[in-house]
């Protein structure tokens, strides 16, 4: 697929559109979630409630993007350029919206994206797209909808919000990787309860919200208020456990990636500019043939 063209296309009618349609879209976006659960055997991807398992040979792995479409303007330029077109995933980890006054057509054109391509599109969930007890702050995507759509922006926001429920909260590529908006949770690793955490407030709370950090070995409470510090037992624990080389991971702002614990733990950011004034920014094109050990992480990191 041409994806930069169809992105584009995507803008264009995004420009015009009325709420109904909108309304529209995204119930057909929320039946295709629903149905990710109880299909089996898609060409590239499994679904298993909240969790995928990635059967693609190339990837193309996103960051945080918050309402910035300069960032994914560039992005789809970048993956248009360097992906193959068979055989290829995109697997975006969530924070879709807030802080981008285009929070709207961020996550609209890739859930248009995906309802024409739903087997090469996986969209995560990341920490703003909440559960209704971790509402974020500042959550302003509801007042960049209120800008928009005026007297029908409540009915609108009120579907994202039930889509955002709807969204896988991890993924992983057999014996390779791990892809996950936050981090690893400090006192699992069964794979059978990241897919159904969301019956687990804890565990889907630190999946959303945890973070790497090089200061302490185990796990300590976040500075954020929600979720935890992960440090590289737990890492490395969750890895052996898993036969994973490494973690890929956003949710931090960083000069487009940072690595934590010896490597084994890659994040990546993937907008720029206001409010985080990071002058790079990053996505990864990945063959996951390629990827042999935890080194091979950083040299698939493409830097715009």
């Amino acid at each position: 697929m041409n994806l930069l063209a169809k992105f584009r296309e995507k803008l264009d009618v995004l420009k015009r559109i009325s709420p109904q349609d909108v309304l529209s879209i995204l119930e057909d976006f929320k039946n295709l979630m629903q149905g990710e659960t109880k299909k089996e055997n898609f060409e590239y991807f499994d679904r298993i409630e909240g969790l995928i398992k990635v059967k693609s040979t190339h990837l193309a792995v996103i960051g945080d993007i918050h309402g910035d479409l300069a960032s994914l303007r560039a992005i789809m330029g970048n993956i248009n350029k360097h992906l193959p077109d068979e055989d290829s995933v995109l697997v975006f980890l969530g924070d879709y919206v807030d802080r981008g006054v285009e929070s709207f057509e961020t996550i609209m054109s890739i859930i248009m994206l995906k309802l024409e391509n739903p087997e090469k599109i996986i969209m995560l969930r990341g920490n703003h797209e909440p559960p209704p007890n971790l509402i974020p702050y500042p959550h302003d995507f509801p007042l960049f909808l209120k800008m928009k759509f005026k007297k029908s922006w409540k009915e609108v926001y009120d579907v994202f919000f039930d889509i955002f429920q709807l969204l896988p909260h991890a993924a992983y590529v057999e014996s390779k990787i791990f892809l996950v908006h936050g981090g690893v949770p400090v006192k699992t690793s069964s794979l059978e309860k990241i897919a159904f955490a969301h019956e687990e407030k804890e565990i889907l709370e630190e999946l959303l919200w945890n973070d790497p950090s090089d200061f302490i070995e185990e796990w300590t409470y976040s500075p954020r208020g929600a979720g935890k510090l992960f440090g590289i037992k737990i890492t490395r624990e969750f890895l052996r456990q898993n036969n994973f080389i490494g973690i890929i991971r956003s949710h931090e702002p960083c000069n487009g990636f940072k690595i934590n614990h010896n490597g084994l733990v890659l994040t990546i950011f993937s907008r720029k500019g206001y409010p985080y004034f990071n002058k790079y920014a990053s996505i990864i094109i990945l063959n996951v043939k390629e990827l042999k050990s935890k080194e091979d992480l950083l040299k698939h990191v493409l830097t715009f």
